[in-house]
């Protein structure tokens, strides 16, 4: 009978805990959002769900105890307000009505009870959906997980599924129930029912659900299980479902032999709760339950409803549906601890896999998945227990296998621990600890066996195989370096050191550590110069420091070291160690201090050398600047040296230079301020460098070096020679220049110093001479003017002026007379006199005067096409004329114009020049005047020249000079010499040129002795080639030619 419904007032108390139920989601996570049509067709399946169980619970309503023998809804409406909350409300309300109306409409209608159905009765089934409502509140609340894998979640189930949710729904309904119904009966009756269908149908829909949703297991050894026991545990469910037909053959009533199987589908369920999951037992437990409730219903079998069997029914079943759900709980739950030793072993990085051991082979049992991400899976069931070693080194393959062989036997260990190399992944060898354990052996008469389980674990120790390799290089290496190593603390208190460390300092290792490093000892650092504030500043910005120190070793001998000092970073915290890296730079010190005393002073005399005296030399030069001393710079060199090396000996040559060495050295003076230097040169050569205030004192150190050098010479004999005791004398000669007076770089007054030194040497030698300090500044000047010249050449500020020179008796313009004229940009227009005598010595000469042919030749050659055809006389310095190539240049300069230039073109040579070599200068006016070119005698009457020289030389004309022709009117000697010369001119066949015509007085006078050319500034000044065309044309119009024309006219 099903239990009475109760009044609607409880119902509200459930509404705020439903509201709660749809809220609070059964897993934490984030919900997935559904379809909105799917959720919304989910309230019509639920309601037919509803009325389908229902129908069914009623169609096993027994008229014997008044009460349906299962009611399906209780478990349907548990299992919806677990997952769906207060939207299942809907759905199950839905369906009550459906069933309501479902049973109305039936003609007649059929009788449950006391009460036949009616709105009561739908009343009744309404408040008994508050007990799965509170059961699956509580159940969301204390987080409930339906796979049952918890003790906890069992006991959750028990106390809500089972107890509480069908207490709450056994005694509601009372409140709507008859009263001449017995409550207690009807409350026991109704949580009972509620309680077994629960029990009967909740744990085996988890369990299909679980099925369902299943996948396969990742270890091959669980698969390989499954597969084992799938077969067994069909049988067992088929046996139990066979042990079902005997109620249907057992009559109504207590059998004698039904005890003797009533309890044997226990024992068949339990067997198959051995096996792996649970779905299949919790669906056989059902099916089983379904036959024996139809049974029952029929009357038949020893648990047939009766007036008081339905509770031992009820019970009978709800033991046996227990059975997979305890057993299904406690499965989890261990392999859910297994799971967890898996996961704790993956997170230590730790591949674990199990073997069955048998005569056939190893079947593998369990295995990670880091073992078989590692190694890869099993080639067959029945393998070898080392065939994943066929992965492992070849080097350690064997080895591997002996050990493992080796737990096998009886007598053999029951552990084993090896490194072994694999080939993870077939990229790269990687070094394992293997340890392997037996977990079982078999036994024969009470003795251990063979080996049943052998339990693996593999852990990847390559960072500790690189770690103890690395140690072992670091150790190798701290103890064999070369360079000391010390390890200390912040308060360099030593740690450790090496030996080379102990080798340096002279100390045991023992007697260094725990004491205070003294090479990073305060005092130390001072000592070397050094802030100890600077090493900490350095460590903190750059984390090491370097520096050179200077401390003392063990036996108090002093040494330099070379310190790198470095921290040692932490991985969390401060810093707390340091590495000092020590270099002991005495013996190289030491070398580097000799080899430099080598580089700087000479091996025989043991003075300075030349490189080091220069040094010197430039130190002296500033610290004269500073206190305004004078600096002798001398150079001194023995006289006669060679002979007495090439007669005595080297020997006795050396022996000498050290005497003189010691002598110089002896004879410098010095004070506590300064002191003189001596230095050996080379040879027999030395220098000096001598502090004086006047010119007075440094010729009396002069004096007083010169007096001592020519001192005799004892050279004592040697003990092997045999030879008696030599004296020699020598001299010595000495050059020498004076800082500031010869202000000059410390390479210049050394050169000044050989200078003098020379002069000496070819004076008479013994003797001392001064660097001519002023004759220098002369010659600085002429270079410097002399650089001007050149440079002026090259830009082009060298100019040709030209003179007219005439026929005074007709006004004829003849030709003109190139003069040298520079246009310098400060001083403008300069006349040859300011330069020409500065060159006429040196090469420059030879390059203006053949630019000046050269130019004059391009001038003439544009006049030419001009149609004025002048000819140009041109100067001819004695340089040019001693060149040997002189006529084949001019002959070169000539070829590069038309021919006629030549014919126009007279080269006018200075008498003294022409008779310095009187055949040289035939020879080369005869070639010359092969080339078209004339020849003018310059200046004539200036030099001391024979009528036999004047004979001899070739010449086309004759050029008195003009300081004759200027005084001739005022001056009757000159006046006879210049008509003497138009004689000899006249006589010899030249053309005569007067020079210096500064007025008409002048021409006529000419013209009356018979001189008909002449030049001057009387007739026209120098000027540029771009005003002689225009002077030309205009020349004939002047006044000056008029006068001279018609004074020329009363002559003739």
């Amino acid at each position: 009978m099903l239990t009475p419904f109760c009044s609607p007032a409880p119902q509200q108390l459930f509404v705020d805990d439903l509201d709660n139920i749809a809220v609070a989601p059964a897993n934490p996570s984030k919900p997935v959002a559904r379809p909105w049509l799917l959720e919304f067709a989910q309230t019509p399946l639920l309601a037919l769900a509803y009325l389908l169980c229902a129908w069914l619970g009623l169609a096993s309503f027994s008229s014997a105890s008044a009460a349906p023998l299962i009611w399906p809804p209780a478990a349907l409406a548990l299992l919806a307000f677990f997952w769906r909350g207060q939207r299942a409300l809907p759905g199950l309300l839905l369906g009550v009505s459906a069933l309501l109306l479902t049973l109305l409409a039936q003609d007649p209608s059929p009788s449950f009870g006391p009460l036949k159905p009616s709105w009561t009765w739908a009343a009744q089934r309404v408040l008994e959906l508050a007990g799965p409502a509170a059961a699956a509140l509580w159940l969301r609340r204390w987080d409930f997980q339906p796979k049952l894998a918890r003790r906890r979640d069992l006991l959750l189930f028990c106390a809500a599924a089972l107890a509480l949710g069908p207490a709450l729904s056994g005694l509601l309904p009372l409140l709507l129930s008859p009263a001449d119904q017995a409550p207690g009966r009807a409350w026991a009756l109704g949580s009972a029912s509620h309680a077994f269908s629960v029990l009967s149908l909740v744990p085996a829909w988890l369990a299909a659900r679980e099925l369902w949703q299943h996948k396969a297991p990742e270890q091959q050894g669980i698969a390989r299980a499954h597969r084992v026991e799938l077969p067994l545990q069909l049988l067992l469910s088929l046996a139990l479902l066979a042990s079902a037909a005997a109620f249907f053959a057992v009559p109504k009533g207590n059998s004698p032999g039904a005890a003797a199987w009533v309890f044997l589908p226990h024992l068949l369920l339990s067997a198959m709760s051995l096996g792996q999951g649970r779905a299949l037992p919790s669906l056989s437990a059902l099916a089983f339950s379904a036959m024996v409730l139809l049974a029952s219903a029929q009357g038949l079998g020893p648990l047939a409803v009766g007036a008081d069997g339905l509770l031992l029914l009820w019970g009978y079943l709800a033991s046996l549906s227990a059975i997979p759900l305890l057993a299904g709980t406690l499965k989890a739950q261990l392999n859910e601890r297994q799971q967890d030793w898996q996961r704790v072993l993956a997170n230590a990085d730790l591949a674990q896999a199990e073997w069955r051991l048998s005569p056939q082979g190893a079947s593998l049992v369990s295995a990670s998945p880091l073992w078989l991400r590692e190694l890869g899976p099993l080639a067959s069931a029945h393998a070898p227990i080392g065939q994943w070693l066929e992965a492992s080194h070849p080097l350690d393959r064997e080895r591997v296998r002996q050990a493992l062989e080796g737990l096998l036997p009886a007598v053999g260990k029951d552990s084993c621990r090896e490194t072994v190399r694999l080939l993870v992944r077939g990229k790269e060898w990687r070094h394992f600890e293997l340890r392997a354990l037996v977990q079982e052996r078999s036994f024969h008469g009470g003795r251990p066996g063979r080996a049943l389980y052998l339990q693996c674990t593999l852990a990847d120790v390559s960072w500790r195989h690189t770690a103890e390799e690395r140690q072992r290089m670091s150790i190798s290496l701290f103890q064999h370096m070369h360079e000391g190593l010390m390890l200390t603390d912040l308060d360099n208190q030593v740690l450790d050191v090496n030996p080379s460390y102990c080798e340096m300092l002279g100390a045991s290792r023992e007697a260094l550590i725990g004491q205070t490093a003294a090479p990073l000892s305060a005092a130390t650092l001072r000592r070397s110069g050094l802030d100890p504030a600077q090493m900490q500043a350095g460590l903190a910005s750059q984390g090491f420091w370097q520096c050179r120190v200077q401390t003392e070793r063990a036996d108090g001998s002093p040494c330099q070291l070379q310190l790198t000092v470095s921290t040692i970073p932490e991985p969390e915290g401060p810093l707390r160690y340091r590495v000092v890296t020590v270099t002991d730079l005495t013996t190289t010190l030491l070398q580097q201090e000799l080899l430099e005393r080598q580089s700087r002073f000479d091996a025989l005399t043991h003075l300075p050398n030349q490189e080091e005296f220069m040094r010197r030399l430039n130190a002296g030069l500033q610290q004269a600047e500073r206190e305004g001393f004078r600096l002798s710079i001398c150079r001194v060199d023995l006289d006669q040296f060679k002979r007495i090396n090439s007669q005595r000996g080297s020997d006795v040559a050396d022996a000498l230079l050290r005497q003189v060495a010691l002598r110089l050295k002896n004879a410098l003076r010095s004070a506590p301020q300064w002191a003189d230097t001596v230095a050996r040169l080379s040879g027999d050569e030395f220098a000096l460098l001598l502090r004086s205030s006047s010119q007075e004192e440094t010729h009396l150190a002069l004096e007083r070096l010169l007096k001592v050098l020519s001192m005799p010479y004892r050279l004592e004999s040697s003990a092997e020679s045999g030879a008696e005791a030599l004296v020699l004398s020598i001299t010595a000669s000495i050059g020498a220049t004076v800082y500031p007076q010869d202000n000059s770089d410390a390479e210049t007054l050394m050169r000044h110093a050989g200078h003098a030194l020379y002069r000496v040497k070819h004076s008479g030698r013994n003797a001392f001479q001064l660097f001519d300090t002023a004759k220098r500044l002369r010659d600085e000047a002429s270079l410097i003017a002399l650089a001007r010249v050149q440079q002026a050449l090259d830009a082009g500020e060298l100019q040709l002026f030209y003179q007219p020179k005439i026929d005074m008796q007709s006004g004829e313009v003849l030709g003109m007379e190139a003069l040298l004229r520079w246009q310098h940009p400060d001083r403008g227009l300069l006349s040859p006199l300011h330069f020409l005598p500065l060159i006429e010595s040196t090469g420059l000469a030879v390059q203006v005067g053949d630019w000046v042919i050269e130019q004059a030749l391009k001038q003439c050659a544009l006049w030419l096409q001009e149609g004025l055809p002048l000819q140009v006389s041109v100067n001819v310095t004695a340089r040019q004329l001693q060149m040997p190539d002189f006529s084949q240049r001019l002959l070169e300069l000539i070829r590069r114009h038309p021919e006629p230039v030549a014919r126009h073109l007279c080269l006018e040579v200075l008498e003294s020049a022409a008779l310095a070599d009187v055949d040289a200068t035939h020879a080369l006016i005869q070639r010359c005047r092969t080339f078209g070119v004339s020849f003018a005698l310059d200046d004539f009457g200036t030099g001391y020249s024979t009528l036999t020289y004047l004979k001899r030389l070739p010449v086309d004309a004759l050029k008195i000079d003009r300081s004759f022709v200027q005084n001739m009117l005022i001056d009757p000697q000159d006046s006879a010499l210049v008509e003497g010369v138009i004689g000899l001119a006249r006589t010899f066949g030249c053309s005569v040129v007067a020079e210096g015509v500064e007025s008409s007085a002048h021409a006529q006078a000419l013209l009356r002795m018979g001189c008909k050319l002449g030049q001057g500034n009387g007739i026209a000044p120098a000027m540029p080639a771009a005003e002689v065309p225009s002077w030309v044309q205009g020349f004939a119009h002047t006044e000056w030619r008029t006068q001279i024309g018609g004074s020329a006219a009363d002559l003739t």
